[in-house]
């Protein structure tokens, strides 16, 4: 998987980054309700699938080829995603939102299937660093430097984690 997630890295750039959730209609009003464990990094032709699992304290990363909706709704809800590029991206037009580096927090399980971490950081070549927190109280966060600086002191006392840096 590690090596999947630097080739799909090395040939493409974060073209869009997605929030799932549902639409209710009330009143003849659409309110959206994001469902905050699940990211999704358009990059190329594919997503990387970002799930805060185990209560919010793993994270798990996983290539897939489309959105998945992966939470039970009522049928009178539909299913929506909304992109939060223009929010997470400094510049979201740039094409330097090319992957420099990335860093694996705490990281558990790669397989062919996905990885299972702490957290992730990706470094851009553009100079931002977008730091994934899954330990948000709500499922996932996504900053930078200030993020994990926050998730670092939320640490239980002691605690060392471990690095796994990948050039690409």
């Amino acid at each position: 998987m590690l090596e999947k997630l630097t080739d799909i890295f090395k040939n493409s750039s974060i073209q869009d980054i997605y929030l799932v959730g549902f639409v209710d209609i009330e009143d003849g009003i659409a309110n959206f309700y994001p469902d905050m464990r699940f990211y999704y990094f358009e990059v190329g032709e594919q997503f990387l699938e970002l799930e805060s699992m185990d209560q919010y304290s793993k994270l798990s990363v996983n290539i897939v080829d489309s959105i998945r909706y992966k939470f039970e709704i009522d049928e009178d809800m539909q299913p929506c995603k909304t992109s939060v590029n223009q929010i997470v991206l400094t510049d979201s037009m740039s094409t330097k939102n090319t992957v420099k580096s990335i860093i694996i927090y705490g990281l558990e399980v790669s397989n062919r299937e996905q990885i299972i971490c702490d957290s992730i950081q990706l470094n851009l070549n553009n100079g931002q660093e977008l730091f994934i927190d899954p330990s948000f109280y709500f499922g996932i966060n996504i900053g930078g430097a200030e993020q994990r600086m926050f998730w670092v002191e939320n640490l239980a006392y002691g605690t060392k984690v471990s690095e796994t840096i990948i050039e690409i």
